[in-house]
């Protein structure tokens, strides 16, 4: 279980300034405070700017690619050769060497295969072989249950393989009659074990962790077949230096964490490792978390933490230190709220504690907090994801990589956080009640894992930037867009957003420079500060009056063809609009639900106009004061 204390107001808005220096330990303090002076930065360009702070949070070397031994997947095995035990209530038969039976205790001392069917109604299967032993059970129809520990106990042995029989149907299960642990390698599942433990096979298994977890392996625990279903008070699986799955059907609920590696002495470790099977998981914390690597390259997931979004706290709307720009606790225009202090936890669907990676996999997500978190980086590269959060959608205390995927989130509080986001591919839709995207400054507290890595560690606003240079984004919110404490780089892709025509709010805001030089873009709601040096037309409308939501915002050429079209999603009073068929000195036409609006010759990179032929007025009302190029004065 992964806890944190939420704090006061006042020293929820002094926590990023320590992460801040901590992570300024690491970085080039001395770049200026824009990533690019007079001149749009390469790809290369703007991923190193991120790359001090990425490996100030990720360093070591992580374990993203298990190689699984041999054993690890091979569910054969030989009746002939094999140790039969045959439990009977309160007693055993054993046919074969290597085990004993006495006093309700099946202990095994010697390598070997072991065929446990029967049943054992309060007793334990105990592993005393060598601490360079193999031992296989093979699970072959049997019900274990022992009250006062783990019904499956490997004090020592350099591996366990359970081999779930084709065919079969096995159980295990402890009670809540342990005597109290005393450390942290207490045994406290069902199934324990000291070293390393592997599930293999094609039968089924169920697990019920009365006491605390349900299946722990202090080693690795290596998932590579077999249907398992595991309820526990605690955890479901937990694999103190590593959990790697590679396939099998797993339904896991759990109190506490649905699969978890916590390992913090080694980046080596602490990870999790995923490249297939099916999941169902529903779990009151996190669904999968990662010490320090996070990485799913396949595999189906259905993942509900907490009690999912709609259970998450309601945000009072106070943006008290705001002013123009302002940003609140979060790095976006969130509220600050003045906490008691409380204990809470962290109900996160998957998280890392370093570095999260997806590269392929289907995602159904429903978490209270995060959905997707790391306290260094995500890179995403591939999978489909449908997302519905409480907090924020996919949160990075350093970069957020998009590279390609399909990633659909219709509820969330904010879309895609990151100190910066960086977008080179894929399909993305975002509806938020905050900002769809926030490349961020501030604390999120409720990334804690507790201890040094708890809170969100954003740098200087050097390293915050929004780059999208590729993909489709569809992108609704209630008060950002796009929003960046740093700039915003449009270098391709094509980019929709329905958001705000506000003074501090808007469809794109930020504190540095939008520089546009490729992709499409069309608003509606307010775009701020595009760059002169921009090489790509960047056309900045106000309206007369509000505009409906519904309404299609169509920008035609001289010849009557579409070159840009979008149905606003929200009400508005301001649009923007970029492309590739935007040529400076060239007459456009403007079309609210078919109907001409008004003529507009492109006078330069950036031209403002309103739709009545009157002066621009950003669609604030009057104005909200000269914030770089396109904004008029106050």
């Amino acid at each position: 279980m992964s806890r944190k204390k939420t704090i006061t107001a006042t020293a929820r808005i002094l926590a990023p300034l320590f992460g801040l220096l901590l992570l300024m330990s690491g970085c080039d303090v001395g770049r200026d405070a824009s990533p690019y002076a007079g001149e749009a930065p390469s790809t290369n360009e703007t991923v190193a700017q991120t790359s001090d702070a990425a490996d100030a949070i990720n360093t070591g070397a992580f374990t993203t690619v298990y190689a699984y031994a041999a054993e690890d997947t091979d569910s054969s095995w030989d009746k002939n050769s094999a140790t039969s035990v045959v439990f009977d209530g309160k007693t055993a038969t054993i046919s074969g060497s290597g085990a004993e039976f006495v006093d309700y205790t099946l202990t095994i001392k010697q390598p070997g295969t072991y065929a446990l069917s029967g049943t054992l109604s309060n007793g334990q299967v105990f592993i005393d072989a060598g601490k360079d032993d193999i031992v296989r059970l093979v699970l072959n129809g049997v019900s274990l249950h022992n009250e006062t520990g783990p019904a499956v106990y490997a004090a020592q042995s350099e591996k366990v393989i359970l081999i779930l029989e084709a065919g079969t149907d096995n159980r295990i299960s402890d009670g809540g009659g342990y005597a109290e642990a005393d450390d942290t390698d207490t045994p406290d599942a069902a199934v324990f074990a000291q070293d390393n433990l592997s599930i293999t096979g094609n039968g089924a298994l169920t697990v019920i962790g009365g006491h605390n977890h349900g299946v722990r392996a202090q080693d690795d625990l290596v998932i590579t077949g077999g249907t398992l279903s595991v309820e526990a008070v605690g955890d479901a699986l937990r694999g103190r230096d590593g959990v790697a799955i590679q396939s099998g059907s797993l339904t896991l609920k759990a109190e506490g964490d649905g699969i978890q590696s916590n390992n913090t002495e080694d980046d080596a470790k602490g990870f999790v490792t995923i490249s297939g099977g099916t999941f169902t998981i529903e779990a009151r914390n996190d669904g999968i978390q990662a010490q320090s690597a996070l990485t799913v390259t396949g595999g189906e997931f259905h993942i509900k933490t907490g009690g999912g979004s709609a259970n998450a706290p309601v945000r009072e709307e106070d943006f008290r230190g705001g002013g123009f720009g302002g940003r609140g606790e979060r790095g976006g225009n969130a509220p600050i709220q003045a906490e008691t202090e409380e204990e809470t936890v962290s109900m996160k669907a998957l998280k890392a504690g370093k570095l999260l990676r997806i590269a392929g996999g289907e995602f159904y997500i429903d978490a209270e907090d995060d959905a997707v978190h790391a306290n260094g980086d995500i890179d995403i590269t591939s999978g489909v994801l449908s997302i519905q959060s409480g907090d924020d959608a996919l949160h990075a205390d350093a970069a957020l990589n998009i590279e390609d995927g399909s990633i659909h989130i219709p509820v969330c509080y904010e879309g895609l956080e990151g100190l910066s986001v960086t977008i080179t591919g894929g399909e993305i839709a975002v509806i938020a009640s905050d900002d769809a995207i926030n490349a961020a400054g501030g604390a999120d507290n409720a990334s804690q894992f507790g201890g040094p890595m708890g809170a969100d560690s954003f740098a200087t606003s050097g390293e915050r930037f929004v780059r999208v240079s590729g993909g489709m984004l569809d992108l609704s919110a209630a008060r950002d867009g796009i929003d960046s404490n740093g700039d915003i780089f449009l270098a391709g892709g094509v980019v929709k957003i329905s958001g705000p025509s506000q003074g501090m709010e808007g469809a794109i805001d930020l504190d540095g420079n939008l520089l546009v030089t490729g992709g499409e873009m069309i608003t509606a709601g307010s775009v701020i500060n595009p760059s002169a040096d921009s090489t790509q037309a960047v056309l900045l409308v106000s309206y007369s009056a509000q505009q409906a939501v519904g309404s299609v915002i169509a920008v035609k050429d001289a010849n009557g063809n579409t070159l840009l079209e979008y149905t606003a999603k929200n009400a508005y009073t301001a649009s923007g609009f970029s492309s590739p068929s935007l040529r400076v000195g060239e007459t456009v036409a403007l079309f609210i639900d078919g109907e001409k609006r008004t003529d507009i010759q492109l006078s330069g990179v950036i031209t403002n106009v309103a739709d009545d032929g009157g002066a621009y007025s950003g669609g604030f009302g009057g104005g909200r004061g000269n914030r770089g190029g396109g904004m008029p004065p106050g």
